[in-house]
Formats: structure tokens, C-alpha cells, sequence
């Protein structure tokens, strides 16, 4: 089993030579205690009046109309809810700044390192737990804007060197409108939050700047991508799932990591030419489904060790 644990490393080895995009999910910062869809589909039936009860579907169910009118409630509640968890995250940093967030400056350090020293993460989140840990460690990042406060979205300002450009198409928490304009600002209780939020109207909202360019930015980057490193991300996200999919197709090689993967997943997936899934099977043990080439049958294999998680992950790569 360690010879066939070490052929399946550098199979993922291999995957990663070239610095792949990262594709970052909601999955990957539960671990940091921030909501899941699910937790956040549960407080809407709480906060929102005539929610549907049985509703398992929060992207169905907020494209109703008749949630048309009370969005930006919604938008306030979902907000609220990512924000004081994402406070937390940045307390515990500040506090003991241990082995649980190191892991997250350990993976973009071991990508960055190579020439020409820039790594491109495509994110569905509004949590900001990348950008505290960057920061925290002295990371070279942008999100396309200044990180000062009232500083306005560049699209110019996400470097082809020496940086993490972090490409958050879904919005931040620290994004607002202020005056007609989104603007960067730590905190506000006055302004609109400008996050995206799942639904009927994601998509005319995505015609609108930042976000406009921000998908432009996120397709240049997956069309260029040599490889994909995907961290909890489920596949149902209706404008980067076809992207990623059309390149794996054509033999990009992709590696997901995630505690269960998703039935969307394993559908894309079973288009690629190259993989590799890593997900929980029983207690300390790791299934890998992987495929080498088109013409091989893809194969599973169950090791010791939660290499589906992000700390033990980063050991192999």
C-alpha cells in the first residue's frame, strides 16, 4: 500500500508541475468554522418571511420572484452571517496564528515559488479568510483593489508577477455602494453589502463593474490555465463549471480536494482526460478516484491519512 500511496503522490505531483489555478469553494473554509449553503439556506428560513420550510435548493429557491423585492434583505442576512463568522477567523489569527491557517500560506507559498512568481485563485466566497492569512504572513496579493478604504476596483491592478491575484466573482465582504460606485470599506452598518448572492438575478448582476471584469479576468485565467487545483468547490456555480469543464476535456489536468464530492463533480469530471479526486471515505482514510489519459479506465484506491484535507494535502504536494 506505501508504494501504491507514494505512485498516487506523484501522480498529483506530476498534475501540479505547473502552477495550476486554484478554484477556492465554500468548502474550503468550513473548516474555519464560516457557513456552508446549507447552514445559510437553514438561517433564511428563519430570518425571511413565507421562506419555504422544505426548500434543500437555495439557489432554486431565491430564484422565485417573489423574493425579487426583499433581495436586499436577504443579501443583509447572508452578509451578517459570513461576516461574523469571517471576524472570528480573523481574531483566531491574530490570537495563535497556528498550524490551521499556516496550511493556507503553505499552499500558495509552494506554488508562488515558481518563476514567474504568481499564483491565480478564482473564488465563489465572500469570507475574506485568504486575503487575512496572506496578509498576516506578508503575502503580495490583490483583489483588484487597493485594500485602502473608499478605494475603487482596477482592473489593471492584478500583477502577471510576484502576486496572488485573488479574483473574487461573487463580490466580498468588504465591498459597499457608496454614492452609485462600489467601493473597498472594512465595516459598514449604512451601506449595501455588494455580494452576489445565489438566485435569479446572479446573472444580470454579473453584467455590472466590478463583476463584469471580474468574470472576464476569471475566464482568462481558467482559459490559460496549465492545471487546476480545486478546494471545495462543488461544480454548480452555472458560469465557471462549463469553463473548467470544456479545458479538462481537452486534457488539462485537474485535482480536486473536498470532504464529499458532489454528484455535479463526478459529473463534469467523468469528462476529463486527466484527474484526481480526493475525497473522505471512513475515519483517517482517503479515497482517490483518478484517470492518467482518455484512454485509460478511470481507478479508486482507499489510503491511510485525510488527504482530502488541506493540512494533510499540502504534505504531498
Amino acid at each position: 500500500m506505501d508504494n501504491k500511496k507514494e505512485e498516487l503522490f506523484k501522480i498529483i505531483q506530476k498534475q501540479l508541475k505547473n502552477p495550476p489555478v486554484i478554484i477556492w469553494g465554500s468548502g474550503a473554509t468550513i473548516p474555519f468554522g464560516l457557513p456552508s449553503m446549507w447552514a445559510l439556506n437553514e438561517l433564511l428560513k428563519k430570518e425571511i418571511e413565507d421562506f419555504d420550510e422544505n426548500c434543500d435548493n437555495l439557489e432554486e429557491e431565491l430564484g422565485k420572484p417573489k423574493y425579487e423585492d426583499i433581495m436586499p434583505e436577504i443579501k443583509k442576512v447572508i452578509w451578517q452571517a459570513v461576516a461574523d463568522k469571517d471576524e472570528l477567523v480573523l481574531q483566531g489569527i491574530i490570537e495563535n496564528y497556528n498550524a490551521e491557517y499556516k496550511v493556507v500560506e503553505c499552499l500558495v507559498n509552494k506554488f508562488v515559488d515558481v518563476h514567474p512568481r504568481v499564483l491565480n485563485i478564482i473564488t465563489t466566497n465572500y469570507d475574506r479568510v485568504i486575503e487575512h492569512i496572506l496578509a498576516y504572513s506578508g503575502v503580495n496579493y490583490t483583489d483588484g483593489f487597493s485594500g485602502k478604504n473608499l478605494s475603487v476596483f482596477n482592473e489593471n491592478s492584478f500583477p502577471e508577477e510576484s502576486s496572488v491575484n485573488i479574483v473574487k466573482v461573487h463580490g466580498s465582504l468588504n465591498w459597499f455602494m457608496l454614492d452609485g460606485e462600489i467601493r473597498y470599506l472594512g465595516k459598514s452598518d449604512i451601506y449595501a453589502p455588494q455580494i452576489i448572492c445565489p438566485g435569479k438575478n446572479k446573472f444580470q448582476e454579473t453584467y455590472n463593474s466590478p463583476y463584469r471584469e471580474l468574470i472576464q479576468k476569471s475566464d482568462s485565467y481558467i482559459n490559460n490555465a496549465k492545471s487546476f487545483l480545486v478546494v471545495g468547490f462543488g461544480f454548480n456555480d452555472e458560469h465557471l463549471t462549463p469553463r473548467i469543464s470544456k479545458l479538462i476535456k481537452k486534457g488539462v489536468p485537474i485535482v480536486v480536494i473536498t470532504k464529499r464530492i458532489t454528484e455535479s463533480c463526478f459529473k463534469e469530471l467523468d469528462k476529463a482526460e486527466k484527474y484526481v479526486l480526493l475525497e473522505e471515505t471512513d475515519t483517517d482514510k482517503t479515497k482517490i478516484h483518478y484517470k492518467m489519459n482518455s484512454s485509460v479506465v478511470k481507478q479508486e484506491e482507499i489510503i491511510d491519512g485525510n488527504y482530502w484535507s488541506l493540512e494533510k494535502f499540502v504534505e504531498i504536494i
